[in-house]
């Protein structure tokens, strides 16, 4: 079984799941209600408001995959995938990786045409450089806050029962990317280690972050470090998640 064919068969696989769409359409009109009501939305006329909107989708949005995919290092185990797929001349964890693979491309998909409609819009009234903004919102401030997403569900769902799991990666994903002075907790979001996109969105495109930063202005260089640091969030939570589910396959 080749690495194309397991990502085509996870696409189908997710694309099937009525209720991963059920749980994140409604998120992202919501998101997108807000990027054009919200106070601090510039609107949906320039590249500022291109990338408004992508930071609100990568707020919202993975709150449904926090708590969709955790069964996505499991899944296989119950229905008998596991065994087939072992007898495929790939690793396990290249396997792995390929079902996040599809997975993330699911994800991506609805929140990628709505960024692409509005930067049609905008092209169409002369900013054509929105063409080539929406693919890279999408790429490097939505796909890190959905895969952490999904990987925080992951990794909980193989450690713990699906139920628990659900939740617990559900209020994880909302302390990263939520804070409000009313609730006492420490939060990353004012800083480079944010992971909702405020140090690219401000480094790399120039654009009023959502949380003020703590120590001023986020330059590029915040930007690369937020990149990689999100990079390597999502190597440490898929990795976790394979090991801990390996082991549990292990025991059974």
């Amino acid at each position: 079984m080749r690495m194309l064919s397991l990502v085509r068969i996870t696409l189908l696989m997710f694309y099937r799941r009525k209720a991963l769409w059920i749980a994140s359409m409604p998120l992202a009109l919501f998101a997108l209600f807000l990027a054009y009501a919200s106070p601090m939305s510039p609107g949906f006329s320039d590249t500022d408001g291109l990338v408004f909107t992508g930071q609100v989708l990568a707020m919202f949005t993975p709150l449904a995959y926090a708590a969709s995919f955790s069964d996505l290092m499991t899944a296989g185990r119950r229905t008998g995938m596991d065994e087939l797929e072992s007898t495929s001349p790939l690793p396990m964890s290249v396997i792995r990786s390929a079902h996040v693979l599809g997975a993330w491309v699911i994800c991506i998909s609805s929140s990628l045409l709505f960024l692409v409609l509005i930067a049609v819009h905008q092209a169409i009234h002369g900013n054509g450089k929105a063409i080539l903004v929406a693919p890279a919102v999408a790429l490097v401030i939505l796909s890190p806050s959905m895969l952490i997403a999904m990987g925080i569900s992951a990794l909980l769902g193989a450690l713990l029962p699906t139920i628990v799991a659900r939740i617990l990666a559900v209020l994880a994903w909302a302390w990263l990317a939520f804070y409000t002075p009313l609730l006492p907790l420490p939060t990353l979001n004012g800083g480079p280690l944010a992971v909702i996109g405020d140090p690219i969105a401000q480094g790399w495109f120039h654009t009023n972050p959502m949380y003020m930063p703590a120590n001023g202005p986020f330059t590029v260089q915040s930007g690369v470090i937020s990149l990689l640091w999100q990079v390597c969030i999502i190597f440490l939570l898929f990795t976790g998640a394979n090991i801990a589910s390996n082991r549990i396959k292990a025991r059974v």
